[in-house]
């Protein structure tokens, strides 16, 4: 009865929850396999939650992992603290890979089958949706019953209605009826690779906060989504391939959005990958500043960088930014998608400083393809140059470095993952060199790249290794691994050639 109350007492600390009558209506669970104070920051979780109760019915509700909770009363909801087995669907939202460990757990310690094979009609149909899913469903397919590939969208109103027009149809029946959707993934009954689905129109689909609590990561701000997808073809990056094309929201729909939620919270996030790239952004700055919103964005481009937007985002209270030069050469950053140079960085610094931004970070990656010691040690070299750019402005400088992480559906998805023994070399001579000058560096753990690295490109043989994980941890990871018979340097470490087919070919983009 402990997380009862826990789970009572954070649904009454929230704003904008809804508690439907559970009579006449299909109930639906949306699971996110992370914590609350993590998935109440995602916004895929609020823009399923008020699309699905926007339906009169429908009831849609919250379950989020927690081993504390798994090991004691199992997964409960939020609004009604009702087990997963009570709902008929679980909807699943994945916007990482490591996410995948808590999949099984999860599913276990509610009573429920881990392999959709395993299954029959008196438990709930799951299904699983996220961008990393649209890449590459494979290593967990086994797992879901069907995966939404593409934006929610465009696919739940037709998953929605034959759901409803099939209530009591046999599973074998529902799962084949299910595979002849547009968007819908069901393994062992799609034969066609399954074509991504998008909604053309953003402003039909406002995304927003819809929930509104302290208790996560941004709490103290309304979250605003501004675009999607990305008009660069950076050949690393996964966005280019999942959320094309590029599209962003008028600026009337935004600003109406903000104007009905400026009760609940005097920040506004602005989200998206490249929010500056809007082509009035200008003015969206300025009204939401009208509406009495102070501004946060989360990074900006290197070139160009806009005078009048710095300051427009420093009047509204904006005092960090980040940038990301990606690698220390214009040539290993031409190479990468990125036509910008080395003095582009330092002019973009120079600007950001003289608007009175306070703090900046420069994210950067090393493994990159055909990267060499010469290369990072010239990412130091311009962390260095950025650095007197920035003290003559007294901005705080820091760089943010994370290993090249190879993904499905881009242009370097057929490239293997540095050896980790490189990347911790590399690693470590930024962290030798550059804080003793005054920049702080932090460098993502390269152990939990290399897990991320597998599962982004693997295959449907990872689903047992996952399934028989028995402690999230490097060590039980490893484990599994080895019990499993199969070798991570076959997934992170393995070049694919033109000849090879990948595994995640039953999808196309």
């Amino acid at each position: 009865m402990v997380w009862n109350r826990v789970l009572k007492d954070r649904f009454n600390a929230e704003s904008g929850a809804m508690v439907k009558d559970w009579g006449g209506h299909l109930p639906v669970a949306i699971v996110f396999p992370n914590s609350y104070h993590i998935g109440m920051s995602n916004l895929g979780v609020h823009a399923l939650y008020k699309w699905l109760n926007s339906q009169a019915d429908i009831l849609a509700e919250r379950v989020f992992w927690d081993e504390k909770e798994l090991s004691t009363s199992g997964a409960l909801s939020i609004e009604s603290r009702r087990p997963l087995t009570d709902f008929s669907v679980l909807a699943f939202s994945l916007s990482w890979e490591l996410d995948y460990l808590n999949v099984p757990p999860l599913l276990r310690a509610a009573g429920i089958p881990v392999y959709s094979a395993d299954r029959d009609e008196t438990h709930p149909l799951v299904i699983g949706g996220g961008a990393i899913l649209t890449a590459n469903p494979a290593p967990v397919a086994p797992f879901f019953d069907a995966v939404c590939i593409g934006e929610a969208e465009a696919i739940l109103p037709g998953l929605i209605e034959l759901l409803k027009a099939n209530d009591g149809t046999p599973r074998h029946e529902l799962l084949a009826k299910l595979a002849l959707l547009p968007g819908i993934y069901v393994p062992g009954h799609s034969v066609n690779p399954v074509k991504r689905q998008y909604t053309a129109q953003l402003d039909d689909c406002p995304v927003g906060s819809t929930i509104f609590t302290d208790d996560t990561e941004f709490g103290d701000m309304y979250l605003l989504e501004v675009q999607r997808g990305c008009r660069f073809s950076c050949r690393f990056c996964l966005v280019a391939g999942t959320f094309c094309p590029f599209r962003y929201r008028s600026v009337a729909s935004l600003l109406e959005q903000a104007a009905a939620n400026r009760k609940y919270r005097d920040r506004v996030a602005l989200v998206g990958p490249v929010v500056s790239e809007h082509p009035q952004i200008i003015e969206l700055l300025r009204g939401l500043r009208e509406l009495g919103y102070g501004l946060s964005i989360g990074s900006m481009r290197v070139k160009p960088i806009s005078v009048d937007v710095l300051d427009e985002l420093v009047n509204g209270g904006v005092k960090s930014l980040t940038i990301a030069p990606e690698a220390g050469t214009d040539q290993l950053r031409k190479s990468i998608g990125k036509n910008f140079s080395n003095d582009d960085v330092i002019a973009a610094v120079g600007k950001i400083g003289e608007a009175g931004i306070k703090q900046l970070t420069l994210y950067s990656m090393v493994g990159l393809p055909n990267e060499t010691d010469q290369d990072v040690s010239s990412l130091a070299d311009l962390a260095l140059q950025c650095k007197v750019e920035a003290d003559r402005h007294r901005m705080l400088l820091s760089l943010n470095v994370s290993a090249f992480i190879p993904k499905a559906q881009t242009q370097f998805e057929r490239q293997p993952m540095a050896e980790l023994a490189v990347i911790g070399q590399r690693f470590d001579m930024l962290e030798r060199t550059l804080p003793p000058r005054g920049i702080k560096v932090k460098a993502d753990n390269p152990d939990w790249g290399v897990v991320q690295a597998v599962l982004s490109r693997g295959d449907e043989r990872l689903a047992q290794t996952i399934e028989k994980l028995d402690k999230v941890s490097l060590a039980g990871w490893r484990r599994a691994m080895k019990s499993s018979g199969l070798s991570t340097d076959d997934y992170a470490r393995h070049h694919f050639t033109k000849e090879e087919s990948l595994p995640w070919h039953i999808i196309s983009m």
